[in-house]
């Protein structure tokens, strides 16, 4: 099971993701919305250099346009980028030419259905590399500490074509659970393995021990 901490805002915390085993690490930068986890494109920059070779950087942004992301993806050089806002599917593809893994979030509202959710999916095929799947509560997609339905998440990544993440609300205690139910490609934490705002070494490796125990 590949493990993805994002959220990483210092040294200290992308420690901790690499010690304990992090496959990716993401970093929310320059996104125009409150967020206690979001830096700015200097301080990824300078984060994403320091990430190993074998381990994905992940730049997650809510950019204007595709040439706004590919300026922000020249200046901070990441393997990959995770788009969380809405773009065209034209917007999309100019972004997959330059070259770098994308990922698109997929936001999961309460009144969500698996079939709106292949469908969005089943767009994207042949474009990006994965979907994410995330919780959205009061109009806010992501950093929630919030699950949403793992049935629909099931149908999502049995049925989409394509790689499928979990992520919303994910925690060292229900991370097996959500694995042995939803069998995605990946999962993804942020909140979740924090205390008090900030990376906790002690969740981290939890999470990503249990989020493995179902493969031994």
């Amino acid at each position: 099971m590949k493990v993805k901490i994002c959220g990483i805002k210092t040294e200290y915390d992308l420690d901790i993701a690499l010690n304990a085993g992090a496959d990716a690490v993401g970093f929310i930068t320059d996104v125009p919305v409150e967020s206690p986890r979001k830096i700015s494109l200097g301080q990824a920059s300078r984060l994403i250099s320091k990430v190993p070779v074998f381990v994905t950087s992940v730049l997650v942004i809510m950019p204007e346009n595709a040439d706004h992301a590919a300026d922000m993806i020249d200046a901070a050089n990441p393997a990959a980028v995770q788009v969380h806002n809405s773009l065209t599917i034209s917007e999309l593809k100019k972004i997959k030419n330059t070259g770098v893994k994308l990922i698109k979030t997929i936001p999961v509202p309460a009144h969500a259905n698996s079939t709106m959710l292949i469908n969005q999916a089943k767009e994207l095929q042949g474009i990006v590399d994965a979907v994410l799947l995330d919780t959205v509560m009061d109009g806010k997609t992501g950093g929630t500490g919030v699950p949403h339905n793992w049935e629909i998440s099931k149908e999502v990544v049995l049925h989409a074509g394509m790689a499928v993440i979990l992520a919303g609300g994910l925690n060292p205690a229900n991370i097996r659970d959500a694995v042995r139910s939803v069998r995605p490609y990946a999962v993804d934490t942020a909140s979740g393995v924090e205390t008090d705002g900030k990376k906790d070494e002690k969740k981290v490796i939890d999470f990503i021990n249990n989020a493995r125990k179902h493969e031994i």
